[in-house]
């Protein structure tokens, strides 16, 4: 059963940085913008998720922190731990809800920001951020965790990538030429949150992925993109989608996760 709760790159001139708009803004939060399109993206490779689930004791409360419509919070819902997801998107929450209802999973679903988490001190045994840092205020997240997190609790950060395929670096390429904005950079600020939080991350593990993608499918997973879907206008958008439609390689979606993972310190919290 889900439950509900509310909490209080570049960017165009005139608008603010993602990381700045609150979750109640939702004109604003661009993920309610690509929420109907963002379940065409292929799932999380089971071998991740189970090197995630590993990271908590069975009985352990999970934090799925930027949880999306449920990439991570489902899978280890089904994997019976105990799991809060918290979304500032509100239109990919209600997805993640539903989901949930249909498939039979208890979690709990909280509309909120990784920023001001409406979680009891010391309530986590093991906090996931997956594929969401780069839009994260890093100061105000770390102490968030390192404060929800129990004591010698585990911090788990899931970075994404294109995987190194001809296919893949074609669209890169693309991308890179048709969008203005450009995501941002996440190596410096899994170090930099690591530090901020207290976490003594373990050397890193790295998973791959591939995808065989029709082309509807396709065109769905490059709207999800956030620096590409709702950057565009429609014919910007259409001429970017030509040339996707049009390169030789198959269209094999291949991407390159890396977990980071380790214990919060035995410091006291950032002041």
């Amino acid at each position: 059963m889900c439950t509900r709760s509310s909490a209080g790159s570049r960017t165009p001139v005139g608008s603010r940085s993602r990381r700045e708009v609150r979750p109640g803004d939702t004109t604003r939060w661009v993920f309610n913008r690509i929420a109907d399109v963002y379940g065409a993206r292929p799932a999380y490779p089971e071998a991740l998720l189970d090197a995630i689930a590993a990271l908590a004791p069975p009985d352990g409360r999970v934090g799925d922190i930027g949880a999306g419509t449920g990439n991570v919070a489902l899978p280890l819902a089904r994997r019976g731990f105990d799991v809060v997801a918290v979304e500032p998107a509100e239109a990919m929450l209600d997805q993640l809800r539903a989901t949930a209802a249909e498939r039979g999973l208890s979690l709990e679903a909280l509309h909120a920001a990784a920023e001001a988490l409406p979680l009891e001190t010391g309530s986590l045994h093991l906090a996931v951020v997956a594929d969401a840092l780069h839009f994260m205020k890093l100061d105000l997240v770390a102490r968030e965790l390192h404060r929800v997190l129990v004591h010698r609790g585990t911090l788990a950060v899931v970075t994404a990538e294109f995987g190194a395929t001809p296919y893949m670096q074609n669209v890169a390429r693309i991308i890179e030429e048709a969008s203005q904005r450009r995501p941002r950079r996440t190596a410096d600020a899994v170090a930099q949150l690591a530090a901020l939080a207290r976490v003594s991350f373990r050397p890193a593990r790295v998973f791959e992925d591939q995808t065989a993608l029709e082309a509807e499918t396709l065109e769905r997973v490059v709207r999800s993109l956030s620096f590409v879907g709702p950057a565009m206008n429609a014919e910007r958008f259409a001429a970017f989608r030509e040339r996707i439609l049009a390169l030789d390689e198959k269209p094999v979606w291949t991407r390159r996760f890396t977990l980071h993972s380790g214990r919060k310190a035995l410091r006291a919290r950032p002041g």
